[in-house]
């Protein structure tokens, strides 16, 4: 009987919930992190090929694409117009079209705030979000990313005046940062799109690999991405109901 009180001041006691923005935050930090590297490297790069800071922060405010920024390097080099800059980093960023379907429901309604949500969609926040998210979640999932990568591109462009010039040569894999990122979201979100099944995480993985190697025997390596991801986002998307 003398435990009875103790029990009724647990049960009244409020119980501490962690608000939803925040566990979207935290879910999205380790991805944010993995990106910092590679960003750094553009910022690195780019001012080696002599951009400005107001250049780079540019490219990752209103590019943000990891490997349409990494391919305007080359092009700015070669006086390439901005037309054509523009339309390479547009094919490249297409391949967020097929992705974009799966997310409409987790936008905002109004057009502005719509359009910028878009914008902010990344394979990292696409790898970290959920059917599930609210609009909320979901721009503090894309923000958070965003962020992440125009900051870090702009501190990599700020310390590129201390990085000897032999750290950077051509015998290094510069785009070995890049891989692991790719890698580590990928695990990410086959775990999160079938959990706990072992047998249907076996046949999501071999079902997209063996569609993006016949999408690159087909189409070759310059054009084989574009119908490789379109299917593989249909397939994840077919496997909600493991989630």
């Amino acid at each position: 009987m003398s435990n009875l009180p103790s029990l009724e001041i647990d049960k009244d006691r409020p119980s501490r919930k962690v608000p939803s923005t925040r566990r979207a935050f935290l879910r999205v930090l380790p991805s944010a992190i993995a990106i910092i590297p590679v960003s750094m490297l553009f910022g690195v790069l780019a001012y080696r090929a002599n951009w400005s800071l107001l250049e780079v922060l540019a490219a990752g405010f209103l590019g943000f694409t990891g490997s349409g920024q990494f391919a305007l390097l080359p092009l700015a080099d070669t006086d390439a117009s901005f037309l054509t800059m523009l339309l390479i980093c547009a094919s490249i960023n297409s391949r967020y079209f097929p992705i974009a379907f799966t997310t409409t429901k987790r936008l905002p309604r109004t057009v502005l705030p719509r359009m910028f949500v878009s914008h902010m969609l990344g394979d990292e926040a696409y790898a970290t979000e959920r059917t599930s998210d609210t609009v909320l979640e979901t721009l503090v999932i894309r923000l958070t990313i965003f962020v992440f990568w125009v900051v870090s591109g702009v501190i990599g462009a700020l310390l590129a005046q201390a990085i000897p010039g032999a750290w950077l040569s051509s015998d290094i894999h510069l785009g070995f940062p890049a891989s692991v990122v790719l890698v580590y979201l990928s695990v990410t979100q086959i775990k999160m799109r079938v959990s706990g099944v072992y047998f249907h995480k076996s046949m999501m993985i071999a079902a997209c690999l063996i569609l993006a190697t016949a999408s690159y025997e087909w189409l070759g390596p310059t054009y084989f991405w574009i119908p490789s991801v379109l299917i593989t986002a249909i397939i994840l998307d077919k496997w909600k109901k493991y989630e």
